[in-house]
C-alpha cells in the first residue's frame, strides 16, 4: 500500500471512526424520525402542526419532508443504533467525494485525500445526523459534477435531478444554483464553451421548484434566514465568531487557503476567486454557513495545488518499499479494527435509545416515567432542547416548543424564559398555556403554585399539577 493510499484510508475511515464515536444529539433528530413516521402512515406530508399544543393546527412547511422519510426508514430498520451508522456511511461518502473532486481538479490522490480530511475537521462540528447531513453529501455530489464537467459532460447534466433531491432534503438548497452559476463563470472566465453550463444552470434553478411546496420553498428558506427568533437564540444562525471552537477553525482554515490560494494564484481563475470569497463571507455571515465553506473549499485549493501543466489526476508516486507497505497496511488495519469497534452494537442496551450512551439530549428515565404519568394529549412543558426527544418517545402528549424555531411567536419564547426562571414568573407562564405536567432538569428551579412531583432521577424530574 502506497502512502498516497494510506491517507486516502486515513480521510475515509478517520471521520468513520470519528462519526461513530460521537453520540447523536437527538435535539434535531428525534422529531425528524417521528414525522417521518408521519409521512409513512398517512402518505402525505404534514400541513399543519400537531407536535405541540402552543401553535397547534398552525401552517408547517415541512420542506425536509424527503429526509424524514429516510431516518424513518432507517430506524425501522436498525433503531438508533442503524441511524448512527447511517450517519458514518454519509460522513464517509462526503470526504470520498471531495477526494474525487479534488482528483478531478488535478490534485495528486494524497493531496486531495489531504484537502478532504482537513474539510472534515472544519465542518466536524455541523456533521450531526439530520436533514443537513443529507444536503452536505448532496453538495459534494454537486462538487463533483462541476469538478469533472470537461471530462464527463454527459455526467454533468444530471446536476438538476440532484438540485432535485437538495430541494426536498433541506433548505440549503439555495447553494445549488451558485455553485452552477460558478461552474458557468468559470467556463466563462477560461474562455471555454459555456452554453451548456448555462443550460444546466437553468434548469437546475427550475429544478429547485419541484418540491411539494413549489417555488414557495424559497419563500421559506428566506424567512428562516431572515427570522429574528433564529437569529437570536440560535448559535449556529449568528455571527461566526473567532472566540468559538467552529469559528476558530474556520477563520484558520480561510487563512491557509488564502494563503495557498495566492502563492499559487497563476492555478486560479477570478472565478475561482469570487467563488471562495462567496463561501467565506457566507460562513462569516453565519455559523451554519461556515459548515459549507470546506467542501466548497476544496473545489479551488485542489485546482491551486495542482502539479503545473497538469491536464488529468496525476498518479500514486513511486512503488514503496516492502517495509513501508507493511507500514502503511498495519495503519489502515488499526484503522478499520478500531471502527469495527466503534460501532454501536457492542455497547450496554438501553430501552430508549437502543444502546447506552448513543443520543444525547434524551432523558430516558423521565421519557418513561411521563409514559406511565400523563394521559393522551395533555400539554407537557419540557425545555425546547427536549422537545424533540419527548416528541419521539411520548407521541401522545403535546408539547410546548422543539427545534423548529420559525414556528413559535415571540410570546411562547417569553413564556418560555419564565419557565426557564422559576418561581412566579413560571407559574403565571404555565397558568396561561394551561400547562398539565412539566418536566424540568436537574439544574432548573422548580415553579411555584400546586405542583407535586412525582418522578425523580439524576436527569431532572416531573411535576404535575396537585388535584
Amino acid at each position: 500500500m502506497s502512502l498516497a493510499r494510506v491517507w486516502l484510508v486515513v480521510a475515509l475511515l478517520l471521520p468513520s471512526l470519528v462519526a461513530l464515536l460521537v453520540p447523536l444529539p437527538a435535539v434535531d433528530l428525534a422529531y425528524q424520525v417521528r414525522a417521518g413516521d408521519l409521512i409513512l402512515a398517512t402518505g402525505a406530508i404534514p400541513r399543519t402542526d400537531t407536535f405541540t399544543f402552543t401553535v397547534y393546527g398552525q401552517p408547517w412547511i415541512d420542506q425536509q419532508w424527503l429526509a424524514q422519510v429516510l431516518l424513518s426508514l432507517g430506524y425501522r430498520a436498525g433503531g438508533w443504533e442503524l441511524l448512527a451508522v447511517l450517519r458514518a456511511v454519509l460522513v464517509v461518502a462526503t470526504t470520498g467525494l471531495l477526494v474525487l473532486a479534488g482528483r478531478l481538479r488535478g490534485a495528486g490522490l494524497r493531496t486531495a485525500s489531504i484537502l478532504a480530511l482537513l474539510a472534515f475537521v472544519v465542518s466536524a462540528p455541523a456533521l450531526a445526523l439530520r436533514p443537513q447531513l443529507f444536503a452536505i453529501v448532496v453538495f459534494a455530489a454537486l462538487l463533483v459534477l462541476v469538478a469533472g464537467r470537461d471530462r464527463h459532460p454527459r455526467a454533468f447534466l444530471a446536476a438538476p435531478l440532484l438540485a432535485v433531491l437538495w430541494a426536498n432534503l433541506h433548505g440549503s438548497f439555495v447553494l445549488a444554483p451558485p455553485l452552477l452559476g460558478y461552474a458557468l463563470v468559470d467556463d466563462v472566465a477560461a474562455r471555454r464553451p459555456w452554453r451548456r453550463s448555462l443550460a444546466v444552470l437553468l434548469a437546475g434553478a427550475a429544478a429547485t421548484c419541484l418540491t411539494p411546496f413549489g417555488p414557495g420553498v424559497w419563500a421559506y428558506a428566506a424567512g428562516i434566514g431572515a427570522n429574528p427568533v433564529i437569529t437570536e437564540r440560535v448559535s449556529e444562525w449568528q455571527r461566526t465568531s473567532p472566540l468559538t471552537p467552529t469559528g476558530a477553525l474556520f477563520y484558520l482554515a480561510v487563512l491557509g487557503a488564502a494563503v495557498v490560494g495566492w502563492r499559487r494564484r497563476g492555478h486560479l481563475s477570478w472565478a475561482d476567486w469570487l467563488w471562495l470569497g462567496g463561501l467565506t463571507a457566507l460562513g462569516a455571515w453565519t455559523e451554519r454557513g461556515a459548515a459549507w465553506w470546506p467542501a466548497g473549499a476544496v473545489l479551488v485549493i485542489a485546482a491551486a495545488l495542482a502539479p503545473s501543466g497538469a491536464s488529468a489526476p496525476v498518479g500514486h508516486g513511486a512503488a514503496p518499499t516492502r517495509g513501508l507497505r507493511l507500514a502503511n497496511g498495519a495503519v489502515a488495519a488499526v484503522l478499520l479494527a478500531a471502527t469495527v469497534l466503534a460501532l454501536p452494537w457492542w455497547r450496554p442496551a438501553d430501552p430508549l435509545t437502543g444502546r447506552g450512551g448513543l443520543l444525547t439530549y434524551a432523558p430516558t428515565g423521565l421519557a418513561l416515567a411521563l409514559r406511565a404519568q400523563v394521559p393522551a394529549g395533555a400539554r407537557v412543558f419540557v425545555p425546547q432542547t427536549w422537545g424533540s426527544w419527548f416528541e419521539w418517545a411520548v407521541p401522545g402528549a403535546r408539547y410546548f416548543v422543539d427545534s423548529r424555531f420559525e414556528l413559535y411567536p415571540a410570546d411562547v419564547w417569553r413564556d418560555l424564559d419564565a419557565v426557564t426562571a422559576g418561581g412566579a414568573a413560571a407559574a403565571g407562564a404555565l397558568d396561561r398555556r394551561g400547562v398539565e405536567a412539566v418536566v424540568l432538569p436537574a439544574s432548573w428551579p422548580a415553579p411555584a403554585g400546586p405542583w407535586t412531583t412525582v418522578y425523580t432521577d439524576i436527569a431532572g424530574s416531573i411535576l404535575v399539577r396537585a388535584p
